[in-house]
Protein backbone atom coordinates (compact mmCIF):
# COMPACT_ATOMS: atom_id res chain seq x y z
CA UNK A 1 0.00 0.00 0.00
CA UNK A 2 2.60 2.31 0.94
CA UNK A 3 4.54 1.11 -2.38
CA UNK A 4 1.60 2.51 -4.34
CA UNK A 5 1.21 5.65 -2.62
CA UNK A 6 4.89 7.09 -3.21
CA UNK A 7 4.23 6.10 -6.73
CA UNK A 8 0.98 7.58 -6.90
CA UNK A 9 3.17 10.89 -5.76
CA UNK A 10 5.67 10.59 -7.98
CA UNK A 11 3.14 10.58 -11.42
CA UNK A 12 1.27 13.03 -10.29
CA UNK A 13 4.55 15.75 -9.35
CA UNK A 14 5.85 14.58 -12.66
CA UNK A 15 2.58 15.42 -14.91
CA UNK A 16 2.39 18.14 -13.18
CA UNK A 17 5.91 19.11 -13.73
CA UNK A 18 5.03 18.05 -17.49
CA UNK A 19 2.25 19.97 -17.56
CA UNK A 20 3.88 23.22 -16.68
CA UNK A 21 5.50 22.27 -19.52
CA UNK A 22 2.45 21.65 -21.94
CA UNK A 23 0.92 24.98 -20.00
CA UNK A 24 3.90 27.22 -21.13
CA UNK A 25 3.67 26.02 -24.53
CA UNK A 26 -0.23 26.18 -25.08
CA UNK A 27 -0.02 30.07 -23.69
CA UNK A 28 3.17 30.48 -26.52
CA UNK A 29 1.47 29.13 -29.32
CA UNK A 30 -1.72 30.94 -28.34
CA UNK A 31 0.05 34.44 -28.25
CA UNK A 32 1.53 36.73 -31.34
CA UNK A 33 4.62 34.81 -32.82
CA UNK A 34 6.76 38.23 -32.21
CA UNK A 35 10.41 37.94 -31.39
CA UNK A 36 9.50 39.19 -27.78
CA UNK A 37 7.20 36.98 -27.48
CA UNK A 38 10.12 34.16 -28.32
CA UNK A 39 12.43 35.51 -25.86
CA UNK A 40 9.95 35.62 -23.06
CA UNK A 41 8.86 31.79 -24.00
CA UNK A 42 12.61 30.70 -23.89
CA UNK A 43 13.57 33.02 -21.07
CA UNK A 44 10.55 31.46 -19.37
CA UNK A 45 12.00 27.55 -20.53
CA UNK A 46 15.55 28.11 -19.44
CA UNK A 47 14.15 28.85 -15.20
CA UNK A 48 11.91 25.99 -15.35
CA UNK A 49 14.85 23.83 -16.96
CA UNK A 50 17.25 25.41 -14.12
CA UNK A 51 14.53 24.71 -11.22
CA UNK A 52 13.80 20.90 -12.53
CA UNK A 53 17.25 19.95 -12.83
CA UNK A 54 18.37 21.22 -9.35
CA UNK A 55 15.48 18.90 -7.85
CA UNK A 56 17.02 16.18 -10.08
CA UNK A 57 14.01 15.87 -12.30
CA UNK A 58 14.48 14.21 -15.57
CA UNK A 59 11.70 16.91 -17.22
CA UNK A 60 15.03 19.18 -17.58
CA UNK A 61 15.22 16.85 -21.05
CA UNK A 62 12.07 17.92 -22.35
CA UNK A 63 12.87 21.53 -21.74
CA UNK A 64 15.83 21.38 -23.33
CA UNK A 65 14.33 19.62 -26.00
CA UNK A 66 11.83 22.56 -26.68
CA UNK A 67 14.51 25.43 -26.03
CA UNK A 68 16.59 23.96 -28.77
CA UNK A 69 13.16 23.98 -31.12
CA UNK A 70 13.18 27.88 -30.89
CA UNK A 71 16.92 29.22 -32.18
CA UNK A 72 17.23 33.19 -32.54
CA UNK A 73 16.68 34.90 -35.47
CA UNK A 74 19.50 35.68 -37.61
CA UNK A 75 21.50 39.24 -36.12
CA UNK A 76 25.12 39.24 -36.34
CA UNK A 77 25.35 43.02 -35.06
CA UNK A 78 23.30 42.87 -32.35
CA UNK A 79 23.70 38.84 -30.91
CA UNK A 80 28.02 39.92 -31.60
CA UNK A 81 27.37 43.53 -29.56
CA UNK A 82 25.21 41.83 -26.34
CA UNK A 83 28.02 38.75 -26.15
CA UNK A 84 30.70 41.21 -24.80
CA UNK A 85 31.30 40.83 -21.56
CA UNK A 86 31.65 38.40 -18.68
CA UNK A 87 29.83 34.95 -18.56
CA UNK A 88 29.67 31.56 -16.47
CA UNK A 89 29.02 28.42 -17.31
CA UNK A 90 28.45 25.78 -14.79
CA UNK A 91 32.04 24.91 -15.15
CA UNK A 92 34.39 28.39 -15.56
CA UNK A 93 33.99 31.96 -15.93
CA UNK A 94 34.96 33.67 -19.42
CA UNK A 95 35.30 37.20 -21.18
CA UNK A 96 33.95 37.77 -24.35
CA UNK A 97 35.67 41.19 -25.96
CA UNK A 98 34.75 43.29 -28.75
CA UNK A 99 38.20 42.57 -30.95
CA UNK A 100 36.56 38.88 -31.43
CA UNK A 101 39.01 37.07 -28.75
CA UNK A 102 37.90 35.25 -25.59
CA UNK A 103 39.64 34.04 -22.67
CA UNK A 104 38.40 32.06 -19.56
CA UNK A 105 38.96 34.22 -16.21
CA UNK A 106 40.81 35.28 -14.23
CA UNK A 107 42.84 36.41 -17.38
CA UNK A 108 46.15 35.29 -17.09
CA UNK A 109 49.48 34.13 -18.90
CA UNK A 110 48.40 30.56 -20.14
CA UNK A 111 44.93 30.37 -19.35
CA UNK A 112 42.97 29.26 -21.85
CA UNK A 113 41.73 31.53 -24.82
CA UNK A 114 40.84 31.92 -28.45
CA UNK A 115 38.51 33.74 -30.82
CA UNK A 116 34.96 34.18 -31.24
CA UNK A 117 32.55 35.42 -33.78
CA UNK A 118 28.45 35.57 -34.97
CA UNK A 119 27.33 35.00 -38.44
CA UNK A 120 23.47 35.27 -38.72
CA UNK A 121 22.69 33.27 -35.38
CA UNK A 122 25.38 30.98 -35.65
CA UNK A 123 28.28 31.24 -32.83
CA UNK A 124 31.70 30.05 -33.93
CA UNK A 125 34.54 29.35 -31.24
CA UNK A 126 38.11 28.54 -31.75
CA UNK A 127 40.44 27.65 -29.09
CA UNK A 128 44.68 28.02 -29.24
CA UNK A 129 44.91 25.26 -31.38
CA UNK A 130 41.96 23.52 -32.32
CA UNK A 131 39.02 23.54 -35.22
CA UNK A 132 36.42 26.26 -34.91
CA UNK A 133 33.11 24.76 -33.52
CA UNK A 134 30.00 26.05 -34.97
CA UNK A 135 26.95 26.33 -32.80
CA UNK A 136 23.45 27.93 -32.98
CA UNK A 137 22.27 31.05 -30.87
CA UNK A 138 19.19 30.19 -29.06
CA UNK A 139 18.93 33.03 -26.91
CA UNK A 140 21.30 36.20 -25.95
CA UNK A 141 20.16 38.31 -23.87
CA UNK A 142 21.71 41.37 -21.20
CA UNK A 143 21.62 38.06 -18.65
CA UNK A 144 21.23 34.83 -20.69
CA UNK A 145 23.77 33.07 -23.32
CA UNK A 146 22.15 29.80 -24.06
CA UNK A 147 23.59 28.44 -27.55
CA UNK A 148 23.56 24.52 -29.02
CA UNK A 149 25.70 21.91 -30.93
CA UNK A 150 22.17 20.84 -32.32
CA UNK A 151 22.06 17.73 -29.46
CA UNK A 152 22.67 19.62 -26.29
CA UNK A 153 22.02 23.37 -25.61
CA UNK A 154 24.66 25.35 -23.46
CA UNK A 155 24.10 27.83 -20.28
CA UNK A 156 25.85 30.30 -19.28
CA UNK A 157 24.80 33.32 -17.31
CA UNK A 158 25.90 36.98 -17.56
CA UNK A 159 28.23 38.02 -14.13
CA UNK A 160 30.10 41.10 -15.11
CA UNK A 161 29.55 44.42 -16.80
CA UNK A 162 28.79 44.75 -20.06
Amino acid sequence: MIGFVVVSIVAQLVAGQSGELDKAKTEYAKGAQTEAARVNFVTKLIRMRARLARANNEQWKAVDAEIMRHPAPADSAGLSKRLIGEWASPRHEYVFKSDGSWSMLPVEPDVTHGTWRIEGNQYFDMGPTGPTTKYTVLLLTATDFVFTDGEIPFYETRIGKK
